[in-house]
């Protein structure tokens, strides 16, 4: 990547709050970087990323149908639990296997361009975003049967949604140069996430007491799950799981920053 002699000189926290303030004002070039993603990926297909809402639809039919004989709570209940906390997880998953990608993926374009780094984790940030608003589509069908009524509260989705938004961006920061550096820690984040997977409450229901509420307790995810699907289902603010949510962030947007202005001047060379 050149850089400007201005840019050179600085210090590494200026550098790196150039950077991302050159990212943010070309918002079309990240997008334009996403949307290209997606058309590759579903290239030559008749249904094209319809195929994102079929397969999550199909996937959490198919969970609802075989785990719901197994849970005490009614179908209508145990569907739509389901179907936020798979779609919700699904998201999260995507996010942090994109951050680690993020600059590998773009490897060519950071070899061979003076396109300033962020462009790149905004880009992996918005593309599972445009994902994830097909999944919240499936979402909201499912919410026609919700067993609840419908109070201002489930309102409180939304700001859980902006937080999911700014865990995207730190993670991608975060990751995203140290998956550069270390190939090994790619493969490590893959396979906790999908061992998370079975200790977060997506196809069980974590009861009143028990290991399994013990689990739940202490998984972030568990708590990233409920800042969403609870306003939605239940018409409840989980305040307990804000608070992890928020110091999670707070934490993420530090490291994250650390982790950027530490390493930008090195990706190239490691990449």
């Amino acid at each position: 990547m050149h850089q400007s002699p201005a840019v050179r000189g600085a210090s590494p926290w200026s550098a790196a709050w150039q950077d991302w303030k050159q990212a943010v004002r070309v918002p079309s070039l990240w997008m334009n970087l996403a949307l290209e993603d997606l058309r590759d990926r579903y290239r030559r297909t008749v249904l094209g990323v319809a195929w994102i809402a079929i397969s999550f639809a199909l996937f959490v039919g198919v969970k609802v149908l075989v785990f719901g004989q197994m849970s005490a709570a009614s179908t209508r209940e145990f569907a739509i639990f389901v179907t936020i906390g798979f779609g919700a997880w699904s998201f999260i998953s995507s996010m942090v296997s994109d951050a680690c990608g993020a600059y590998l993926h773009s490897r060519a374009w950071i070899l061979g361009t003076a396109v300033p780094y962020p462009v790149y984790l905004l880009q992996a940030a918005l593309r599972n975003w445009m994902v994830f608003s097909l999944v919240l589509l499936v979402m909201a069908v499912a919410l026609l049967w919700k067993p609840t009524p419908w109070t201002p509260a489930a309102l409180f989705a939304i700001p859980g949604l902006l937080a999911y938004f700014v865990t995207s961006v730190w993670l991608s920061a975060l990751l995203a140069p140290l998956c550069v550096r270390y190939h090994d820690l790619l493969h490590a984040v893959q396979t906790s996430m999908r061992l998370m997977f079975f200790v977060t409450p997506i196809l069980w229901m974590p009861g009143q007491n028990g290991v399994l509420v013990e689990l739940a307790r202490i998984n972030p995810m568990t708590h990233y799950l409920a800042i969403v699907r609870d306003p939605l289902l239940y018409n409840h603010w989980p305040a307990t799981s804000w608070r992890v949510v928020l110091l999670v962030n707070l934490a993420g947007i530090v490291l994250g920053a650390i982790a950027y202005a530490s390493t930008r001047r090195k990706i190239a060379f490691w990449i």
